[in-house]
């Protein structure tokens, strides 16, 4: 578990080390942006978080997450669309999947497929970025079941 802690870590790291200063992103679009999530709904989790756009209206997220008795990694594919008449506002939508690891002996492995579908904002003049998303969650293991979240990201954008 404490290896897969340091991997994430160390490519966060090695992702923000390699931007430079001048790379800041201060206009009303972004290509990569690094920053905290947090989840609300079937108990609250949250961790750090980076979405790197692939094209215009394509975006890949992930998370480090962190509850209480796990651990995990979220990954999904966001497909993006400009809102008329709102600089830096976009419309979400996507989906992908949550892989949650116990830290203490008597909890099982969690798995799920998430959707997501939410607004993303990227401030003019500033390189801060803002999300907010609802998230239905099947849950595949360790037994069936589903979840409602929304979640609410605050990054840093390059």
């Amino acid at each position: 578990m404490k290896k897969v802690i340091i991997i994430a870590a160390a490519m966060i790291c090695l992702l923000t080390l390699s931007q430079t200063a001048s790379s800041q992103s201060t206009g009303s679009t972004y290509r990569t942006a690094l920053g905290a999530k947090v989840y609300f709904g079937n108990g609250t989790l949250g961790g750090i978080n980076i979405k790197h756009f692939l094209k215009s209206n394509s975006a890949l997220e992930g998370s480090l997450l962190f509850d209480r008795g796990y651990v995990g990694i979220e990954g999904l594919y966001d497909w993006h669309g400009d809102i008329a008449g709102a600089t830096g506002l976009k419309w979400y939508v996507g989906g992908g999947g949550m892989l949650l690891f116990p830290t203490k002996d008597y909890l099982d492995t969690w798995f799920a497929l998430r959707g997501t579908l939410g607004l993303d904002y990227k401030f003019t003049g500033a390189p801060i970025n803002v999300s907010f998303d609802v998230n239905p969650t099947f849950q595949l293991a360790p037994d069936t079941d589903f979840h409602f979240w929304g979640g609410f990201a605050f990054r840093f954008a390059f």
